[in-house]
C-alpha cells in the first residue's frame, strides 16, 4: 500500500481536511479517460457513522442478502478457526463496525480454554468505542487502535505472541495482492490472517449489484463530496455492475480536478466490493505465495480462509 502522501500527513489526522487530501491523493489513472478513487479508507469520513449502521442492521436487501448470512456462516466456522490458534493471541480486529461478528469468535475462546488480547482497528472513535466496551463487559482485555490498516506494520510493537488478523468481507474491497501482502505483514511471521468472500457463482450477482447501487450507494458517492463533487449534479451513470464496482461519470470538473488531469466524460471507480469464483480465490493466494491455509467451505455463499504464518512460506512473492 503506498503511504499517505506528506500534504496529508500534515492535516490533522482523521479531519476532515485529512480525508479530502488524502481523496486527491488516492486519484490514480488506469488508463486514458479512468480513475481508479477505490481507496476503501475514504468510505469512513467523519459524520457515516450513521449511515454505515443503518446498512449493516437495517431491514433491507443488504443485510439479508450479505450481512446475515455471512453472521451465520461465520457462527458455523469459528469452532474451526479458534481450534487452529493458540491458546493465547493477539486478535487483530481490522474494521469491526457495529455487527459484533468478533462474538463468532468470542463465544468459542472460553470453551476451548484460549485467551486474547482483543485490539480492535478503525479510524471511527465511535466503532473503537462500541467495541472496546463490548469486549470488555465479557472479560476480554481490549486495547484499541485508531489507524488506518497500512499504518499498521509500522505502529505496531514487536511481541512473542502470535497475532491473529481478521479482516473478512473488507477483503472485497481491495485489489488482492496488496491487502494480502499488506495483511501478511501485519501478522508478522509467526501470525494468522482470517479473510471470507462471498463467492460468485453462489450468490445472485445481478441482484446484488442492484442491492449495492440502492442501498450502498449513500456511503460510496460520500466520496465525491471530498472531492468538491455533487452526486445529483456533477456525474452521471452512476451504478454498480456485476463485479460489485460502482463506477460513474463526470458531468463537470473542479480546477483541482483538471490539474490532475480529470476531464468531463472521464469515468470514476468510487467503490468495490469484488465477488470472486471461489477458483480465482485460491488463485489469488497461490500468486501471492500463500502455500499454508485452510480453506472453510461448507458449501454456503461465503468462504473463508485461514493463513497460517504467512511469513515463513519462502516462496511468498514479495
Amino acid at each position: 500500500m503506498e503511504k499517505i502522501n506528506e500534504q496529508t500527513e500534515n492535516k490533522e489526522k482523521y479531519s476532515l481536511g485529512w480525508f479530502e487530501e488524502r481523496a486527491f491523493s488516492s486519484l490514480k489513472k488506469v488508463s486514458d479517460g479512468v480513475f481508479d478513487y477505490s481507496d476503501s479508507l475514504l468510505l469512513y469520513i467523519p459524520g457515516s457513522d450513521e449511515e454505515y449502521e443503518k446498512i449493516q442492521h437495517g431491514g433491507n436487501s443488504y443485510h439479508e442478502m450479505v450481512t446475515t448470512p455471512e453472521r451465520e456462516y461465520l457462527e458455523r466456522i469459528a469452532k474451526d478457526i479458534v481450534a487452529r490458534l493458540p491458546d493465547d493471541f493477539e486478535y487483530i480486529d481490522l474494521g469491526p463496525g457495529s455487527a459484533h461478528k468478533e462474538q463468532c469468535l468470542f463465544n468459542k475462546l472460553a470453551k476451548q480454554g484460549k485467551k486474547c488480547v482483543y485490539r480492535p482497528v478503525d479510524i471511527s472513535e465511535k466503532f473503537l468505542d462500541m467495541a472496546t466496551s463490548h469486549a470488555e463487559k465479557q472479560n476480554i482485555t481490549a486495547e484499541p487502535i485508531r489507524a488506518s490498516f497500512e499504518e499498521l506494520p509500522e505502529i505496531l510493537e514487536k511481541t512473542n505472541t502470535p497475532r491473529f488478523v481478521s479482516l473478512g468481507l473488507t477483503y472485497s474491497n481491495y485489489k488482492p495482492q496488496e491487502i494480502l501482502k499488506l495483511l501478511a505483514n501485519i501478522a508478522d511471521s509467526s501470525g494468522y490472517v482470517f479473510i471470507n468472500s462471498q463467492i460468485r457463482e453462489r450468490v445472485d450477482v445481478e441482484r446484488l449489484a442492484d442491492i449495492y447501487g440502492k442501498d450502498v450507494v449513500s456511503i460510496a458517492t460520500a466520496k465525491l463530496k471530498l472531492l468538491g463533487l455533487d452526486a445529483e449534479v456533477d456525474v452521471e451513470n452512476l451504478h454498480a455492475n456485476e463485479s460489485i464496482e460502482m463506477w460513474c461519470t463526470l458531468k463537470r470538473v473542479t480546477p483541482r480536478l483538471a490539474e490532475i488531469g480529470l476531464k468531463v466524460g472521464d469515468k470514476i471507480l468510487l467503490f468495490q466490493s469484488l465477488r470472486p469464483s471461489l477458483e480465482k480465490l485460491k488463485q489469488d493466494l497461490d500468486e501471492a505465495g500463500f502455500g499454508d491455509y485452510t480453506i472453510f467451505d461448507i458449501g454456503e455463499s461465503f468462504v473463508g480462509v485461514l493463513l497460517e504464518k504467512p511469513l515463513q512460506n519462502e516462496n511468498r512473492k514479495k
